[in-house]
């Protein structure tokens, strides 16, 4: 009995609150500047090779999580079949776990030179993002029950944020001068909230007598939501910028841009709000003629109402988590270049913090090819590779981020991240071989 009631109350406590989750924001775009989804990425960094791209639908999505190591929770049987021993990955769980999970759709964008220093483009997106925290006291109660709890006060506070919006912007590049070339950009983005969640107030815990077994529960949970809208387009109307700029020498460059500055404002949204203090003593006695189902329902309906949540009609806002690039390049041959770069980001008073080093080799006209390495705030090493095949007008671009992740054997593992892009464009009559930061003779800077 001790166990079942456990199970069952560690569901209520998280069910309204469990849901996939988002990725941060891709890295390997900041190998390639000169791609399309770089540009799309910092404004400032507009393609001078080309007069025309149309952007097919590029591709975003990824998972990271800190729960488990899936190395440490699996084994072979004899037919080498692999099983997951649950009490080993929850073992392995850290006190506060996290699970980010998002993607982006770029559905369709056009940029087109307007000038010889001025660049335009208008596009269209999809946007999702997500987290969920929780203690690793909830997953062990929900798997063994509050046995190992007794006379303990177990902390069970699990939060969950989610976004999702889809956004129209027009975006332009100017370029102040060209020796060394100096070009700053931004984007400015119209946003329609599609559906969200924000957890304001996200407390709750169990306490088992050691004598009795009675339960006493307290929750504390405020949480604002919005029901997903499809039927009345930009009814949670929103707004948000870009800012990028762009500094280009003959053998080097540096790159900078601030991204989604920016809110989505809710309407016909709700806050749900639940407040108390539960004593459970156990199952009622069984009525004439009751079965135990019908006993244990009887008891279940009556912890629904107490723990029925209220209800009302709001307006809120939800600011969109703000993202600093910084990137170096610096070119070692006209086919081979060095990147550095520094990431940041703040997504629910959590700071995301990657620096990195690449490396990009043009290996012929049709593929290149990259390698990424990064370092997070945490400590966690994290491998990308990305390749770009170029046929024609068409242009190719795919990357798959931490995959080293897969293979960890000693630490957790932490998630992935990939993406893929397809475009079309019309070359300038800049020389396709031609680096676009300069259309000077390269034999001047790149002696043998």
């Amino acid at each position: 009995m001790i166990k079942k009631q456990s199970i069952l109350l560690s569901l209520i406590f998280s069910l309204s609150f469990h849901s996939p989750v988002f990725s941060q924001y891709s890295l390997a775009l900041n190998l390639v500047p000169e791609k399309w989804q770089g540009n799309l990425l910092n404004p400032a960094n507009f393609p001078t090779d080309k007069n025309l791209v149309l952007c097919l639908p590029h591709l975003q999505g990824g998972i990271q999580w800190s729960p488990f190591s899936l190395y440490k929770s699996s084994s072979k049987d004899s037919l080498n079949h692999i099983d997951i021993d649950l009490n080993s990955a929850i073992q392995s769980m850290d006190t506060i776990n996290r699970i980010n999970l998002g993607t982006q759709i770029n559905t369709f964008s056009i940029g087109f030179k307007a000038g010889e220093n001025l660049w335009i483009a208008l596009g269209h997106r999809f946007v999702g993002r997500a987290m969920i925290q929780f203690p690793k006291s909830l997953a062990l109660l929900a798997h063994e029950g509050n046995k190992p709890f007794i006379g303990e006060n177990v902390i069970l506070s699990s939060r969950l944020d989610a976004l999702a919006y889809q956004e129209l912007f027009l975006q332009m590049g100017f370029r102040l001068k060209t020796d060394p070339a100096i070009s700053w950009g931004f984007k400015i983005k119209v946003l329609d909230g599609l559906t969200g969640i924000k957890t304001i107030a996200g407390e709750a815990s169990i306490y088992t007598h050691p004598e009795d077994y009675s339960l006493t529960g307290k929750i504390n949970y405020l949480v604002n939501t919005a029901p997903i809208n499809t039927r009345q387009p930009f009814a949670n109307l929103g707004a948000a910028i870009d800012i990028g700029f762009q500094y280009q020498s003959d053998k080097g460059s540096f790159s900078g841009a601030i991204v989604d500055i920016g809110t989505v404002f809710w309407k016909n949204a709700r806050q749900i709000s639940l407040n108390k203090s539960v004593t459970f003593e156990g199952l009622p006695l069984l009525d004439a003629g009751q079965s135990i189902d019908a006993n244990f329902d009887k008891w279940v309906d009556s912890i629904e109402k107490q723990l029925t949540p209220f209800s009302e009609k709001i307006s809120y806002a939800s600011h969109l988590p703000a993202k600093l690039f910084l990137h170096g390049r610096y070119s070692i041959s006209r086919s081979s270049h060095l990147n550095g770069y520094l990431f940041l980001e703040k997504y629910k008073k959590i700071l995301h913090a990657t620096a990195g080093v690449g490396y990009l080799l043009t290996l012929n006209p049709l593929l290149d090819v990259g390698c990424n390495l990064q370092y997070h705030l945490k400590g966690q090493v994290q491998l990308s590779n990305h390749i770009g095949i170029n046929i024609g007008n068409i242009e190719c671009f795919a990357s798959l981020e931490n995959w080293n992740s897969l293979l960890s054997v000693a630490k957790k593992t932490q998630g992935i991240n990939g993406q893929f892009g397809l475009n079309y464009i019309i070359k300038s009559s800049i020389s396709s071989n031609q680096h676009p930061r300069s259309k000077m003779n390269e034999k001047k800077f790149f002696r043998k």
